[in-house]
Order: structure tokens, then sequence, then C-alpha cells
């Protein structure tokens, strides 16, 4: 595999392999990975066939895939099915030709000739039981092998991060690296090869599933576990822990030139010169890859379903088969406008013709999409070296993630960008446009650091979806209103919404990011979040402050008082709007009230026009309660999302007309 960090067995073609053969030595003895755990043994020594170590073989730790060879029984990590002992070694029968006496020796004494019978009669007594133990079943030997998953270990995944972070940001874990599909199929065949008896190569591997996440945040030991098959010898099923797994075909070389397949026609009619380069799709973020991982260097013909390109071998292992998945992504980003964001998941035949190429060899890649759905996505592709076929993969499934051509700049860059809108009176609306699982845990984690992804772990799975649209809108409007101040980019995971002891929001910097006192204010309700922020001054107290609310119009049972009840007759008589709407309103604006006002004493609407309410909330006995203008105004989700439509009110304070009238100007 290209970028591969493990040695390339000497029987196979060494273009591309950077090992130094020394004989009598497999190279996996004197070369392994620097990242893995050896379960051997430690004091194992790498050395030639005379017994001392080759000065040209570079020092690193030992590999866990052993020689192929090596006696199983010497590691813990190795068992016979079903026993969990290792499996006996079978004597070697000796030379019978050996053993007699030399052919022709003149008078051979008395005990010569009964020696040679008895060595005759034991010779044949070994073969015969060597043949008996070769016709009984043999028992398959598991092999398992522990992988360091870590930045430390595999520096290369410090490209393959998923959500960018300011330079120098320190909670690796905000940027979430992940270790490729691609890498861990590097994996199974590394393990395969290192497993078999004899020196093999990878040809194929069938059937690869790619089942979750393998993350080097926090960092973990993998176990790496290759059973041979028990009806074909050639046959290793390989799992990468509980994350991954396939079966890799080995063969002692690989198909001999005549035996690869042509070169695939391509119809130039049924394509295009794509719009972008190869390089706008890194710098302008079509891609999360680093340098690392950045091997796309042309962009050929795009087609209806179809797409071509050049892939420079990068070195990281893997890296080459990441970015097929990266020429396939940009197909369906270039193509499609919405569900445009793809992750592997599974490979059903992978096959190898040649030996992995050199980092920096130019390699074609041919990607034909055979199948398109909401959910998933399938194709086949074929790299070429030289113009011949180097490698073919069948059904390469992807699977489609829900996403909306407005989240996308959020996306790519998140610290110029915001999934919410800004609306007339200074207030955010951001709508949950990522209604699955999977894509909104990506959003979750593009806008949530680490402190608040364990408390969104620690809400209700129902609650989960509001609070974090809460916490987008909350993010969106302070960032909106440092840009409004001048500053430059702001990612969201610099800022952080904590909430006091009375339950009521409030915004901080995050690992050096500094804020102005702010006031701020959240809701949110359905599939809508809503924000609202002001500053404050220095010495100015948090309550009485700002405050929001949204309601659904929908039917609902709410205690309105008296008056309250008189007045939602006489404002719904009034025209305008239904009784509906307005007792939504009436239900946002006390609200916000509440929120503003902080006391959590009574609130009561005492005036109703169509653009805003008046609201009173009660204060101490004895003194006149304070008087709130509300705003309030509607708003609906939109199309893709449930038909539902919201009333929005906020307000700026107690006495703060004169405020809200400038701010509506």
């Amino acid at each position: 595999m290209a970028g591969s960090q493990y040695t390339v067995p000497p029987n196979a073609a060494t273009a591309g392999a950077d090992y130094v053969a020394v004989a009598g030595t497999h190279p996996a003895a004197v070369a392994g990975p620097h990242h893995l755990v050896p379960p051997s043994p430690p004091g194992a020594d790498n050395v030639g066939a005379a017994g001392s170590r080759p000065a040209a073989v570079p020092q690193a730790p030992a590999s866990p895939y052993p020689a192929a060879g090596a006696a199983p029984a010497a590691s813990p990590h190795v068992a016979a099915v079903g026993t969990g002992q290792a499996a006996p070694l079978l004597p070697t029968a000796p030379d019978a030709a050996s053993a007699r006496p030399v052919a022709g020796a003149a008078h051979p004494a008395p005990w010569a000739a009964e020696l040679d019978a008895l060595l005759r009669e034991t010779a044949d007594a070994a073969a015969e039981l060597v043949a008996a133990g070769r016709a009984r079943p043999v028992v398959a030997r598991v092999r398992t092998y522990d992988v360091r998953v870590s930045s430390e270990a595999m520096p290369y995944l410090r490209d393959h991060c998923f959500f960018p972070q300011r330079p120098g940001w320190p909670d690796e874990a905000d940027r979430w690296p992940v270790v490729p599909a691609t890498t861990i199929v590097q994996h199974l065949i590394d393990a395969a090869e290192h497993t078999a008896d004899g020196r093999h190569v990878a040809v194929a591997v069938h059937g690869a599933r790619f089942d979750q996440w393998v993350t080097a945040t926090p960092p973990s030991t993998v176990p790496v576990t290759v059973t041979p098959s028990a009806t074909d010898p050639a046959h290793y099923t390989v799992t990468f822990g509980r994350s991954a797994r396939g079966v890799v075909q080995l063969a002692p070389r690989y198909p001999d030139a005549a035996d690869r397949p042509a070169p695939w026609r391509i119809d130039p009619a049924t394509e295009r010169i794509p719009e972008h380069t190869a390089a706008q799709i890194y710098d302008e973020r079509w891609m999360f890859h680093g340098p690392a991982f950045q091997g796309l260097t042309r962009l050929t013909a795009i087609g209806e379903m179809q797409v071509r390109g050049t892939i420079t071998t990068p070195a990281a292992p893997g890296a080459l088969l990441d970015n097929v998945g990266q020429l396939l992504g940009y197909w369906i980003m270039a193509t499609r406008t919405e569900r445009s964001v793809v992750f592997p998941v599974g490979m059903r035949l992978m096959r190898f013709y040649g030996p992995p190429p050199r980092p920096g060899t130019e390699v074609e890649c041919l990607v034909r999409v055979v199948a398109l759905t909401d959910a998933a996505l399938e194709a086949d592709v074929q790299l070429l070296i030289g113009g011949e076929v180097w490698a073919e993969l069948h059904g390469w499934h992807d699977r489609r993630f829900d996403n909306d051509p407005q989240t996308r700049p959020v996306e790519r860059f998140p610290q110029r960008n915001t999934l919410s809108q800004p609306q007339p009176g200074g207030w955010s609306l951001v709508y949950e446009r990522w209604p699955d699982l999977a894509s909104r845990d990506l959003i979750m984690r593009n806008h949530l650091g680490g402190a608040e992804r364990a408390e969104y772990a620690r809400q209700s799975p129902l609650g989960r979806r509001q609070w974090l649209l809460g916490r987008i809108a909350a993010k969106d409007a302070v960032r909106r209103w440092l840009w409004e101040q001048g500053e430059g980019p702001v990612f969201p995971a610099e800022i952080r919404v904590c909430e006091d002891e009375h339950g009521h929001p409030y915004a901080v910097g995050v690992h050096g990011r500094t804020l102005p006192p702010l006031d701020l204010t959240l809701a949110h309700r359905a599939e809508a979040g809503v924000a609202l922020v002001a500053p404050r001054h220095p010495g100015e107290q948090r309550r009485p402050g700002i405050g929001i609310g949204i309601e659904e119009v929908t039917e609902r049972d709410v205690a309105f008082d008296p008056a309250e009840r008189a007045l939602l007759t006489t404002v719904t008589a009034s025209g305008g709007a239904s009784a509906t709407w307005w007792a939504a309103a009436f239900r946002a604006a006390k609200e916000a009230v509440a929120k503003a006002d902080g006391t959590g004493r009574d609130t009561a609407v005492v005036g109703a026009e169509r653009t805003h309410l008046t609201v009173e909330a009660a204060t101490a006995p004895g003194h006149p309660p304070r008087r709130y203008r509300v705003r309030c105004t509607t708003t609906a989700n939109p199309s893709g999302l449930p038909g539902r439509e919201y009333a929005v009110a906020w307000t700026t304070g107690p006495g703060h007309r004169d405020q809200d009238e400038e701010t509506d100007q």
C-alpha cells in the first residue's frame, strides 16, 4: 500500500519499498513502525545471517507484526483457536539417507546392518507420522497485535483532523484527529502479511467494513487480530478492534503483467473540465486534509457519473487511497447541492497488481459512480501507474450525511461564518438543518469545545438538539458582535456559553480569548434557536438585562390571568393576526421578560400592539412593577423542515424604548 510504514517482503518487487534486505532475515524483524506496541517479550535482538546487526538498518521499536515463521508460542498474544494454547509443533523426520552407512563400504560390521534396519524403520515411522499429521485439519492460529493510536505515535493524523481551530490551539480533541479508513486498511494488510508463514504480499482485500470512527484523542491501544481461514490458506480475516474488519488475500507474488486488466475506456463526450483546480480544493477547504494527505495534484475531467484526476503518492500510510476518497468527495460536492458530505463505510473488493508506489509517484485515478441514493453512493475505481493498472477497487461505499448549502461556509471556514442569520432587532436565528444523529454530531463537534461537549453529553437525548441550537445561536451572536467591533477571525470553540447559579447564560473566552462584559440571552423551540447579546458596562448589574423568547404558533393551554385573557380577546378582534398567534406572542414576551428580569416573580402582558407588547414584572411588595417594552415578530421553518410558525419576542431591558427604536431603524 502506498506510503506504508511497514516493510515489503523481499520476494515482492521492490519498487516503492524503503527497506534493506538482510540475508536470512525477514525485513519485519529489523524495521517496524514507530507507533506499535510489541507483544513479544523484550530482549530479542534483530541480527543478520552472520549474527551481527546490519549497520545500514535504522533502529526502531520492534513491530507487533513479527517476522513470518517466528515461533508463535513465544508471544502471549498467540493462541490456538478454541483451546487458548499454542498449537504443538510436529517432530521433524530424520533424513534416512544421511543416517545410513555409506553405500559400498568394505565389510560392514554386523551391528551396522542392525543399525541400518533400525534407522530405516524409524524413518518410515516418522514419514507416516508426518503424513498423518498433514492429513489432519490444521488448527488456525489467531494472532493479535497492539497498535498505539495517538498523534504522537501517528503524527500524520495531525493532518487528518475534521475541524479547524485557531493556530496553536492547545486542545487537540477540538480538532478531532481521526484515523482514515484507508490507513486502517493498511493495518489489515500489514498484519496479515506479517502473520503468514512465508513471504507473501497482499493481492486483494475482500469485504472491508468500517463501523465507527477511530480517533487519536484520547490515545488508545487497538488490538489488530488476524485469523487464518480454515478452508483457504491464502485468506486471513483481520479486525481492527471493534471498528473495522476485512479479509486479506495473500500470494507469493503479485500477478504477472500479462494478467493485469486493461485500462477502462473513456468517452470524452461524457466529460467536461472541472471548475476547480486541485490546489483550490485544499486552499478553499473543499477537503479538510492537511499537507500529509494532500495528494491530488490535478483534476483532469468530471462527468455526470465519473471523475478523473492525478494523485501524487503521499508518504503517510493509506494516504494514496485516501486521496481516491477525496476525488470521489469532490465529485459529489461539484455535482450535488445537498447531502454532499460523505465518508467511506465499506469496500467490497480491492485488488492490487503490483507493489505500493513510492512517495512522489504519479498515479492516474478514474472513479466511476455506479449507484447513488439519498443515503449512500457506490463507486468503482481504477488506478494506473505509467499507463498500466496498479489497482482496482470495486464497491467503494460512502455514507452520505445531511447537510445544506447554507452550512458549507461554516464547515469550511467556521472562523468567519455562522450558521445563524442576523435578524432586524439585532438577534440571531438558527434552524436545525442536520436532522439525523450522525450529521448533528459533526455540527456539534464543529461548534463546541471539550467542556461543552461534556455538558452536551449530560443532556437528555430528547433535549440535546434544542440545547445545541441555543448554544450555536448564542456563540454566533457573540462572534457577530465581536466582528462588528472590528475583531478578526473567531472560531466557535473560542467562546464558551456557561450558566450562573440561577441558570442565566453568559459567555467567556477560551484559551486566551478575552471578552468584554456582555449580556447574553438565548431560547429554543422545535427546530429553531434564537439569541441576543448586548454590551454591559463593567459596574452594571447583570439583571435586569436583556431577554428573548420563542414559542410555536399552535394551540396550547396557558393560564393567562383574567386581564390578559381580556386583552387577548381585544387585540384579536382588532384583526391582523389570529388568537393562536397572539397567544404565542404573549407566551414568548412573558418568557423574554422573565429572563431579562431574572427575579422569578410574576409577569403580565398589559398592552399589545402589532409590533410590540408591554409586559410588567412584579417587584418587592410596596413597589411598582417594572415595565418592559417587548418587540415581537413572526418566523417560520424553511423548506425541508416540518411546517412550523414561531412567535419571537425580545427586550433590551426595562425603559429602553429609545434604544429599541434606534435598533429598529
